[in-house]
C-alpha cells in the first residue's frame, strides 16, 4: 500500500520547465528520471507478464490499409496499452493504472502548456520490446493524408535498467529539416538519446527519428497524443472514425495478442 501510494503521488509529476522550454524551441526534449526505479520496475513486470501470455505480435509499418510486416524497416514486438480496457489476467493492471495516470498528467501538461487541445479519448500507447539486433528505420509519426495525421507528440518511456551505450538502441532525431529522408544533399544533422531507464521524451510526431541498431534488449513505453479532428463535419466524422479504429485495434490487440500497427 505504501509503495502504491508513492507511485500515485508520483504519475502526477509534471514536465519540469526546462524541458517544456526545450519541447517550445527545440520541438523535443528528453527528462531523464521522469519515472522512479520503483516505477520502471512495475512496467518490467507488466511488460514481462503480458509477453508470457502471449499478448505480443510483430510490430509492422505504414498506416491503416497500408500497415505491413517489412524486416528491412523495423524490427520489433508491441503490445498495444489503449484504449484503457480491463483485461482479467492481463499482466500487472494496477501498475499500469498508474501508467494511465501518469500519461494522462502528461497530456494535460501539454495541452496547458503549449496552448494545443489534445484529445484524450484518442491517446495512442503500446509497449515496445526491440530485441538484440531491432532497429525502427528513420521515419515519422504524423504522416498527412492518414489517421496518423492528428498525432501533435510523440513519447517514449523508457524501462532499460543498466543500460550502457554498447547496447545500443539510442533514439536518433533527425534535425537536417528533412521527413521520411533527408533532404537531398544536407549534412547529417542530429540528436541521439540514451534509452536509460525513467528517462522521458517527448517530440512533436512530425519530426523525423528513429531507433539505432540494438545489442540488448530495448525496452519503453511508445504512443502519441492526438489532437481533435478539425475541418469540416464530414472530415472530423472521417479523421474521428478513422483515429478510433486505430486506438480500438490497439485495444483488440492487447485482448488477443497479435496484430500490428505503425
Amino acid at each position: 500500500m505504501i509503495l502504491l501510494a508513492a507511485l500515485s503521488c508520483a504519475a502526477l509529476r509534471p514536465l519540469p520547465a526546462s524541458s517544456l522550454a526545450a519541447l517550445r524551441t527545440n520541438g523535443w526534449a528528453a527528462t531523464p528520471d521522469f519515472l522512479q526505479p520503483a516505477e520502471v520496475e512495475r512496467l518490467r513486470d507488466d511488460i514481462a507478464a503480458l509477453r508470457r501470455e502471449g499478448r505480443f505480435g510483430a510490430a509492422g509499418v505504414g498506416a491503416d490499409s497500408t500497415n505491413r510486416l517489412d524486416g528491412s524497416v523495423r524490427q520489433c514486438e508491441q503490445c498495444f496499452l489503449f484504449p484503457q480496457l480491463k483485461h482479467s489476467g492481463g499482466g500487472d493492471q494496477a501498475g499500469r493504472a498508474l501508467l494511465y495516470d501518469t500519461l494522462d498528467g502528461l497530456r494535460e501538461t501539454l495541452q496547458q502548456s503549449t496552448g494545443e487541445a489534445l484529445e484524450g479519448l484518442l491517446t495512442e500507447g503500446l509497449y515496445a520490446c526491440y530485441p538484440n539486433g531491432g532497429f525502427y528505420r528513420r521515419h515519422v509519426d504524423s504522416v498527412p493524408g492518414t489517421p496518423q495525421e492528428i498525432r501533435r507528440y510523440s513519447y517514449l518511456l523508457y524501462a532499460n535498467t543498466d543500460w550502457t551505450k554498447a547496447d545500443g538502441g539510442m533514439l536518433r532525431l533527425h534535425t537536417d529539416g528533412g521527413g521520411e529522408a533527408a533532404p537531398a544533399g544536407a549534412a547529417p544533422s542530429f540528436v541521439d538519446v540514451a534509452p536509460r531507464a525513467g528517462t522521458l521524451v517527448v517530440f512533436r510526431s512530425d519530426l523525423p527519428h528513429e531507433v539505432l541498431d540494438t545489442a540488448a534488449e530495448r525496452l519503453a513505453v511508445a504512443g502519441w497524443f492526438n489532437a481533435p479532428p478539425h475541418g469540416s463535419t464530414e472530415r472530423r466524422k472521417l479523421i474521428a472514425g478513422l483515429a478510433a479504429a486505430v486506438v480500438l485495434g490497439g485495444a483488440a490487440n492487447l485482448a488477443r495478442g497479435g496484430g500490428s500497427a505503425k
